[in-house]
C-alpha cells in the first residue's frame, strides 16, 4: 500500500439556534422549575489510527479502527464513518458545533469497493452480488462524499428520559479520478449549548396506557392489576371512547393523539396495543398505520413505531410528528417529494394482536408466570438457529454465512454474561436437520432464541452453507406451535426473515386476493400470492405469543419484506445489524425492560447507521420491527 500523509487541520463550523423550545407542548399538561441559563462546552477529541487498506484482485477495501459504521449507498465506494451522538434535556439550545480534524492523506493503488445493494430475505429471490461502480461518483474527482462532516438531531426517549439527540457523522472522503483517500484523524469537536431556562418536568402520573376495546377490558384486567401491584401505573383506554374525542384524519392518527395526550398530561412512557384484526376480517380492533414505502414489491407494510414517535422539531418547536411532512394525507411516503420522519420513539410500543377474547387469558397468564417466576435455571440458556442466508443457489459466494455470521454476534454477546448457548446452526452437522430439532430445543426452556434466515407469515427456515442446488431446511411453521412443550420456560424470540410479524394477516385475503388477481393469478400462476401465506390465520411471532401454555413470552420481526447485505456486509446494516443489536442493548447497554431494549436498538440504528431518512431500505428497516409483547416487560422476571 503507498504510504500515508497528513494534511493541516481543517475546521467546519455548524450554527444551530433554538432547538427544541417548550413551548410546541400543551402547557396545561406540564410543570417546570425555574433554572438559571448557563453557557456550556461539550468537548470530545477522537484520536483515530491510519486507515488499513486491503487489496483483492479488482478493489481495494478501507477501514478505520474508530469508525462506528460503513457508508453504504449502492454502488459508491464503501467508506468508513465515525459517528458520535450527544444526549441533552428537552429545551437545550444548542448554538453552534466545531469540527477540527486532521486528515490522512493516502494514495491508492486500486478503486475503492463499491457498497453492495439490499437484498430482500425472500427465498423466491435469486440476487446478484456483483454491483457495478456508479460512473456519476466513480468517473468525477469531486470527493465523495461531498461534505467530510454531517450533523443530524432529533428527540425522542432513550431509557426514561427525554431528549435532545444531536449526531455528528464524520467521513472518509475519496477522490475517484486521482485515487486520493483523505481519511479524518485528531477529530475535536466542540458543541457550546445553553441549558434550558426552564427544566421540563413531565407528570408522574401513569406508567402504561393500554389501549383496546370495550370487548376486551374484562380480560385484560388481570394484567392491569398485576402491573399496578408491581409498580407500573396502568390504566386503560378503549377505542370507542378515543374515536369520538378526536378529529384525526383516521383511527390511526387518533389513536396516535390520544398517546401524545397521555404522554403530556400523564408522563407514560409505554403504550400496549391491546388487540389486532377483528377476528379473520379486514377490520381493526386496534387499528395499525400502513406506510407507503413502496420498495418495488410491496406498497406498504405495517409500522407500530408510527404510534412511539410523537414529537418532532420544526424550526426550533416541539410539535406532533404525524409522519405527513409534505401534507399530502398520505403518511411515510418515500421519495423525493416524500415525507421526513423524526423516528426517534417517545413512548415504548408494544402490540398483543388479540383477535378473540378468548386469546387473552392464557397470554396474561403467561406474563405474570414469567415476570413471577423466571428463573435462571433456563432462563440462562439461549438458542440462535442459521444457516447460509445467501447460498451460491442464491447468488451469494462461496464461504459466507451470513445468518451464522449474524448470530455468532449474538452468541458472544450472551456468553459474555453467563448464557450457555445452543447453536442449530446448518453448518454443525447433526444440529438442525428438521423443525423436529428446533421444536425439541425450544421445548427444553431458554431465555431468548434468535432465528436467522428467510421466513414469510407461517414459517421460518434457511439454506445449508455453500448451497448449490436450492436445498431448504425448515425450521419452524404455525403449525408446529402446538408441539411446544415449554410451559413455564418462555423465550424472548427474534425472528429476522420476511413477514415474520407481518400482524395483518387474515382468512379474507384469500376473497381479496382471488378478486385483484384471478383464480389463476391467485393459486395457479404469477404472482402466486397464495403462497406469501397473507392469508393465514395468524402470523409466526404473534402465535408464538399467543400460543398458551408453550411459544414465546414475546417476539420481534418484521411486518414486511425483510432485508439483509450479502456476502462479508452481512452485519454491517439491515436486519443483520438491528437484530443482534437488541442483544446489545440487553448485554452492554444493561437495558432488561423488553420495550426499551427493542427501542434503542432503533434509536442505536439511527445514531450508528443514519441514512433513515435518505436511504428507502434503511428507514423500512427500522419502520418494519415490530415488538409482539408487553412493552413493560423485566426479561428475566422482577
Amino acid at each position: 500500500m503507498p504510504g500515508g500523509n497528513k494534511n493541516m487541520k481543517k475546521m467546519i463550523s455548524f450554527t444551530i439556534i433554538s432547538l427544541m423550545l417548550l413551548s410546541g407542548i400543551g402547557t396545561t399538561a406540564l410543570s417546570y422549575t425555574e433554572k438559571s441559563q448557563d453557557y456550556l462546552i461539550t468537548e470530545e477529541c477522537i484520536s483515530t489510527a491510519a486507515p488499513r487498506i486491503t487489496s483483492d484482485q479488482e478493489y481495494q477495501t478501507v477501514e478505520v479502527d474508530e469508525a462506528t459504521s460503513m457508508l453504504l449507498e449502492t454502488g459508491k465506494p464503501m467508506l468508513p464513518v465515525i459517528s458520535r451522538t450527544y444526549t441533552y434535556p428537552i429545551g437545550t439550545v444548542i448554538e453552534s458545533v466545531d469540527i477540527e480534524f486532521d486528515t490522512y492523506q493516502t494514495t491508492l493503488e486500486k478503486k475503492i469497493q463499491p457498497s453492495p445493494r439490499p437484498v430482500p430475505l425472500t427465498d423466491a429471490i435469486s440476487v446478484d452480488p456483483i454491483v457495478e461502480m456508479d460512473a456519476t461518483v466513480y468517473d468525477s474527482d469531486q470527493l465523495y462524499p461531498e461534505e467530510p462532516c454531517t450533523i443530524r438531531t432529533g428527540v425522542g426517549t432513550q431509557q426514561g428520559q427525554r431528549c435532545l439527540f444531536v449526531t455528528i457523522d464524520c467521513y472518509t472522503q475519496y477522490a475517484p479520478l486521482s485515487n486520493q483517500l483523505f481519511t479524518p484523524s485528531n477529530i475535536d469537536i466542540q458543541i457550546k449549548f445553553s441549558q434550558p431556562t426552564q427544566t421540563l418536568a413531565l407528570p408522574d402520573e401513569y406508567d402504561l396506557l393500554i389501549i383496546t376495546t370495550e370487548e376486551f377490558v374484562d380480560e385484560l384486567q388481570p394484567l392491569v392489576d398485576h402491573k399496578n401491584a408491581n409498580g407500573i401505573k396502568t390504566i386503560v383506554d378503549t377505542v370507542e371512547n378515543i374515536y369520538p374525542s378526536y378529529d384525526g384524519r383516521d383511527d390511526a392518527e387518533d389513536i396516535k393523539l390520544r398517546i401524545k395526550d397521555a404522554l403530556d398530561e400523564w408522563g407514560i412512557e409505554y403504550v400496549l396495543l391491546a388487540g389486532g384484526r377483528k377476528g379473520q376480517t379486514l377490520k381493526w380492533h386496534v387499528p395499525s398505520r400502513t406506510t407507503l414505502n413502496d420498495d418495488g414489491w410491496e406498497e406498504g407494510y405495517e409500522s407500530d413505531l408510527y404510534f412511539a414517535d410523537i414529537y418532532k422539531d420544526v424550526e426550533g418547536e416541539l410539535v406532533f410528528e404525524d409522519w405527513d411532512s409534505d401534507g399530502d394525507g398520505k403518511f411515510a411516503e418515500f421519495g423525493f417529494m416524500g415525507d421526513k420522519m423524526d423516528y426517534y420513539p417517545d413512548v415504548t410500543i408494544g402490540r398483543l394482536p388479540f383477535r378473540y377474547a378468548f386469546e387473552i387469558g392464557p397470554v396474561i397468564d403467561k406474563i405474570i408466570d414469567y415476570e413471577m417466576n423466571c428463573d435462571d435455571s433456563w432462563f440462562k440458556k439461549g438458542i440462535v438457529i442459521s444457516g447460509d442466508t445467501f447460498p451460491p443457489s442464491r447468488g451469494g459466494d462461496p464461504g459466507w454465512w451470513e445468518g451464522e455470521m449474524e448470530t455468532q454476534i449474538t452468541v458472544d454477546l450472551l456468553e459474555s454474561i453467563g448464557f450457555s448457548m445452543e447453536k442449530l446452526w446448518l453448518s454443525i452437522p447433526g444440529a438442525w436437520t428438521s423443525s423436529e430439532d428446533v421444536i425439541n430445543a425450544i421445548s427444553d426452556g431458554a431465555g431468548f432464541v434468535h432465528f436467522a434466515g428467510h421466513s414469510n407469515p407461517a414459517g421460518w427456515g434457511n439454506h445449508p452453507p455453500d448451497d448449490e442446488d436450492h436445498v431448504f431446511i425448515d425450521g419452524i411453521e404455525i403449525w408446529d406451535m402446538s408441539k411446544l412443550t415449554n410451559e413455564g420456560q418462555y423465550p424472548v424470540v427474534v425472528l429476522g426473515g420476511c413477514h415474520s410479524a407481518q400482524f395483518n394477516v387474515t382468512l379474507s385475503h384469500i376473497i381479496t386476493g382471488i378478486m385483484e388477481y384471478g383464480i389463476k393469478g391467485y393459486f395457479f400462476g404469477s404472482p402466486y400470492r397464495f403462497f406469501y401465506y397473507e392469508w393465514v390465520p395468524n402470523d409466526l411471532s404473534s402465535w408464538f405469543v399467543i400460543e398458551p401454555e408453550g411459544g414465546a413470552i414475546a417476539s420481534m420481526g418484521n411486518s414486511g419484506l425483510g432485508y439483509g447485505y450479502v456476502n462479508e456486509g452481512a452485519v454491517q446494516g439491515l436486519g443483520g445489524w438491528i437484530e443482534p443489536r437488541f442483544f446489545d442493548c440487553f448485554v452492554n447497554q444493561s437495558i432488561d425492560v423488553l420495550g426499551t431494549a427493542h427501542d434503542q436498538a432503533i434509536i442505536d440504528y439511527i445514531n450508528i447507521i443514519g441514512n433513515v431518512n435518505k436511504d428507502q431500505i434503511d428507514r423500512k428497516c427500522i419502520e418494519e420491527w415490530v415488538l409482539i409483547g408487553d412493552p413493560t416487560l423485566k426479561m428475566g422476571g422482577l
